[in-house]
């Protein structure tokens, strides 16, 4: 029984009246809860108002080792306080929390970095994230204020009361003293505050502010926006050791968009973080099916889940071939090139698919499109060279291979590597390519596909002397294509124009379908990810930079050009004649069926 084990401990209730004098433990809080159970009725308690989720301020209170070893690791890192002590209420009643890995990473970055912004897409968890930091860092700090802002003072309300839940079913030995627990202010005796306010365009003056906290930011009334943020943020910025954090779904052009486009080119002090509906364990492509279904469009399921800053846009790719990408990225890294080292040329912006053996790349057996892009070098749009393989499909993939021409329909092309840069100038972009193209590279199987803008001709006069003593540039490895539809004759490079362009991004969202197109590069992935069309019908990149997935795009028209099926063929006689029987039988197969047979060389 309760009782006798109470009494057994020697437990004393009477505190006398210099509260100094008498220390509480875990364990003596343990007793009193015994017995407060059994119906006593002691004199004193260290519950703050008599709540017994809530510790008392300015008691005395003695730790033991263990929990002094505790609290330590707890203040040194934010997960492993969250994934062992936090408490959250769900359908089920309370359960400990177990923090999904974007969700770990989330709270590191807030706990390391001093300004952070982060889009995310509708119920990825990010209340609830916010909720543990504002309590960790209202446990682990002393004399901080947080201030807690949001677009309705419902949102502000339910943040708040996630981090008091967290507070209050903390083990006693981590709890701060309470000495205020209203609905919207709470004040702890190690000096920390927790502030909740509607955001207003007088809101936050007067207050000084070690940690904001700005959820939905991009919700916030456009009429006032501005003035309020330029009112709120000095009163962080002023101290070295505040905190911004700001969180929203995206909502428009506003000013969100600018603060989170802006961190995400390093041009501010932020720290960008995205979590995207498939970060969520369980939302899988039959789930999105599911959500399209309810929701009647892609285009709608794109508004709500796709971290769309246009409501009225629509993302090229479908939610199905985002969530694809995404699942087949990698990292994409260095490798130290001598070439380049002798030709004292920065290729620090070149990476490669980790799985690529970059000693096989000049063997006659392979082939490979490079699709270029050049800007100026003048820190603006970047200059992209992204290099791809062609290879024969997947035998999975054969079935979205529909109405199949020829065998030459059964190949594709996969990234292996892309050189990205914004500060290179044009010469400098041009030794660049020539190293890739003509020393590193079979340049017999090596083709370029260049987006004829008006760099174009220059790139192609640099790449004819740029090393005057070794030149092995040849002009048929630039693929040619018509510059206008009635045109005659071919020229080189791809222009890519108003007309055209739309045809261009239909072409390559069929390929990447098809997976044809593989794209696997992190930072290509993410502009595919924001590239859609605009509210005045033109397709970009929604969040600014889009040289990298343009190249991918442009380089879906190479499958239109006599180049590609030379190069198949080249392939295709090499390769096992099972497979080849196999390619054969279905074209067969499909010529019975009464589907079109045609050769591709008819189209060009």
């Amino acid at each position: 029984m309760a009782r006798p084990q109470a009494e057994s401990a020697g437990f004393e209730f009477k505190v006398s009246k210099g509260a100094e004098s008498f220390a509480w433990t875990s364990h003596k809080v343990e007793q009193l809860m015994l017995a407060l159970d059994e119906g006593y009725k002691p004199k004193s308690t260290p519950f703050y108002e008599g709540n017994p989720n809530l510790r008392k301020g300015n008691i005395v209170f003695n730790y033991t080792p263990e929990e002094l070893k505790e609290i330590k690791k707890c203040a040194t890192d934010i997960v492993y306080f969250a994934n062992t002590y936090c408490t959250v209420m769900t359908d089920e009643g309370l359960q400990t929390i177990s923090l999904r890995p974007y969700q770990e990473e989330m709270l590191r970055q807030f706990q390391a970095e001093r300004f952070n912004v982060c889009l995310a897409s509708r119920q990825v968890g990010k209340t609830i994230c916010s909720s543990i930091f504002i309590a960790w860092y209202s446990v682990f700090n002393f004399d901080k204020n947080s201030l807690i802002l949001s677009n309705k003072g419902a949102t502000t309300r339910e943040i708040i009361d996630k981090g008091k839940t967290i507070l209050e079913h903390l083990p006693f030995f981590l709890k701060p003293g309470t000495l205020k627990w209203d609905v919207f202010n709470s004040k702890f005796d190690n000096g920390c505050r927790i502030i909740g306010q509607t955001t207003t365009k007088k809101a936050a003056i007067g207050f000084t502010i070690h940690l904001l906290f700005m959820d939905e930011f991009a919700h916030i009334p456009a009429n006032f926006v501005n003035t309020f943020y330029e009112n709120v943020y000095p009163t962080v910025s002023a101290s070295q050791n505040s905190k911004v954090i700001i969180t929203s779904t995206p909502n428009g052009f506003n000013k969100f968009y600018d603060i989170y486009t802006a961190a995400e080119k390093g041009l501010s002090e932020y720290t960008p973080f995205r979590v995207d509906w498939w970060d969520v364990p369980g939302r899988d492509d039959a789930w999105m099916q599911q959500e399209v279904a309810n929701l009647g469009s892609d285009e709608a399921f794109n508004r709500q889940y796709g971290n769309q800053f246009i409501a009225n846009s629509s993302l090229l790719l479908n939610a199905s071939s985002l969530q694809k990408l995404v699942k087949g990225q990698v990292e994409f890294e260095h490798k130290e090139i001598p070439e380049f080292e002798e030709a004292e040329i920065d290729y620090t912006g070149l990476l490669w698919h980790p799985d690529l053996n970059l000693d096989e790349i000049e063997e006659d057996y392979n082939y490979w499109l490079f699709s270029v892009d050049i800007a100026e070098g003048t820190g603006g749009d970047f200059s992209v060279i992204n290099i791809f393989k062609i290879e024969m499909l997947d035998e999975k993939d054969w079935k979205g291979v529909t109405t199949p021409g020829s065998f030459v329909d059964f190949f594709g092309i996969k990234q292996v590597g892309r050189f990205r840069s914004n500060s290179h100038t044009i010469e400098e972009f041009a030794k660049t390519l020539y190293i890739l193209a003509f020393d590193l590279f079979y340049s017999e199987n090596v083709k370029l596909i260049i987006e004829w803008n008006m760099f174009g001709g220059e790139l192609i006069k640099r790449m004819e002397t740029v090393f005057p003593q070794r030149n092995e540039f040849d002009e048929e490895s630039v693929v040619k294509f018509k510059h206008r539809i009635d045109a005659r004759v071919k020229n080189f490079g791809l222009k890519v124009k108003k007309d055209n362009k739309p045809i261009f991004c239909q072409n390559f969202k069929k390929y990447i379908t098809q997976n044809k197109i593989g794209i696997f590069d992190k930072d290509t992935v993410k502009e595919s990810s924001t590239f859609g069309k605009l509210p005045n019908g033109s397709y970009a990149g929604q969040l600014g930079n889009d040289d990298l997935i343009m190249t991918c795009i442009n380089s879906s028209e190479f499958f239109t050009t006599l180049d590609f099926s030379d190069f198949v063929e080249e392939i295709y006689d090499d390769i096992d004649p099972s497979i080849q029987n196999k390619i054969e039988e279905i074209l067969e197969k499909d010529s019975k069926g009464g589907n079109l047979n045609f050769d591709i060389y008819d189209l060009v």
